[in-house]
């Protein structure tokens, strides 16, 4: 019986916990604490490294995946997304119609929901939180934001 509580199946164990808790939670990161204890598997059943080593690799490969291949698997499962400063004005909604989630105001950036996302967003004129606002474009310090105004279509 002992022989089934071998580092490398409770490794795999918890490797299958970790796919099964990532299913019921979004963002894709226990998916690569998944992919670290089976390589911590892997490593524990093909060489004698004690849990000092299976624990490096574990944490070296969960990490690892996460900084180099999260924001991929996102744009792969989730549909790609841009930027307000990527691409031409299509794209970035130039003209599109947003709702302010957080009070905006000049020099203090609030938030708007676009596209189904929330956007850091700036204006030259205080507009409160569910006012509809019409987007200018990329705010000029701030890829990651827009510039918006208020919408003369009415507001909350």
């Amino acid at each position: 019986m002992d022989v089934f509580w071998t580092a490398s199946v409770l490794w795999v164990v918890a490797g299958v916990a970790l796919l099964l808790a990532e299913l019921a939670s979004p963002g894709f990161v226990l998916l690569f604490f998944a992919i670290g204890a089976f390589a911590a598997a892997l490593l524990a059943a093909v060489t004698p490294a004690g849990v000092g080593a299976q624990l490096v690799c574990f944490l070296a490969v969960s990490l690892a995946g996460l900084a180099l291949l999260r924001r991929m698997f996102l744009r792969v499962f989730r549909g790609g997304s841009r930027s307000p400063g990527d691409g031409d004005a299509e794209d970035v909604g130039v003209g599109k119609i947003a709702v302010a989630v957080r009070p905006i105001a000049p020099g203090a950036p609030g938030e708007i929901k676009f596209r189904g996302s929330f956007w850091r967003a700036e204006a030259a004129e205080p507009i409160g939180e569910g006012e509809r606002v019409v987007i200018l474009g990329p705010a000029g310090d701030d890829s990651g934001a827009y510039l918006v105004r208020k919408s003369g279509a009415g507001g909350r």
